[in-house]
């Protein structure tokens, strides 16, 4: 039995390891080249990605809410709360929507956790979320878009959940790790800051100063200070 859990951890180990009624509503695409800021996506949703570049949204109104991921989800977030991820619901029968890539919403702007699956690079394909049809807010915007959420590698999370029973959800769950998360909005593709070289290739690219690496790991805190240097 101990051979087994040992077993188990040290998978799970390498595995994380690996991670290294509608009124349609349009504007001019952004023409600085540089810039790609929350405020000049109409407030509606986006049924597709073409759309979200295009800035061509449904406006739907005050027909959806939001809705915690985590808790009572019955309960709707008053707009002037500020939350990172989100389930969205039609207020008229209650159905969580699923199928519209982006929503503009109260002033911010959510892209659909499917669409950064869809859209992730090569590399960070393996990153899972906990539901494609939860929302993540651009918390940051400028030469690029920031986002963050809890992920994980799949596979770890796959293995942990197929071992059954409590310990495997618990175990499954608790591998989720809040990560930033970079979306290129002319490369079209997300990419996950995973580790502190990671975040270094990123601020190189954005001609900015390197940091200096003590450990691979690095804290939430320490991406967002950087991230703030460089995306203006």
């Amino acid at each position: 039995m101990f051979k087994e859990i040992t077993f188990f951890f040290f998978f799970i180990i390498q595995l994380n390891a690996q991670d290294g009624n509608q009124n349609v509503v349009s504007s001019e695409l952004n023409t600085s080249g540089t810039s790609y800021l929350v405020k000049d996506y109409p407030q509606g949703v986006y049924p597709t990605f073409d759309d979200l570049l295009q800035k061509k949204g449904i406006n739907m109104g005050d027909a959806i809410e939001r809705r915690p991921i985590v808790g009572y989800q019955k309960n709707s977030l008053a707009k002037d709360v500020v939350a990172d991820q989100v389930y969205f619901y039609f207020k008229r029968d209650s159905v969580r929507v699923s199928n519209y890539a982006a929503i503009s919403y109260n002033g911010s702007l959510y892209i659909q956790q499917r669409l950064i699956k869809k859209l992730a690079s090569k590399k960070d394909k393996n990153q899972e979320g906990n539901d494609l049809n939860s929302y993540h807010r651009v918390i940051s915007d400028g030469k690029f878009w920031y986002f963050e959420g809890p992920y994980a590698n799949m596979w770890s999370k796959a293995f942990a959940y197929g071992t059954g029973g409590a310990v495997g959800m618990v175990v499954g769950s608790n591998l989720n790790k809040l990560k930033g998360i970079v979306f290129n909005v002319e490369k079209k593709e997300f990419n996950f800051i995973r580790d502190c070289e990671g975040l270094n290739l990123l601020i190189e690219e954005y001609k900015g100063t390197r940091i200096e690496c003590s450990d691979k790991e690095v804290g939430i805190l320490v991406v967002r200070e950087n991230i703030d240097k460089i995306i203006k």
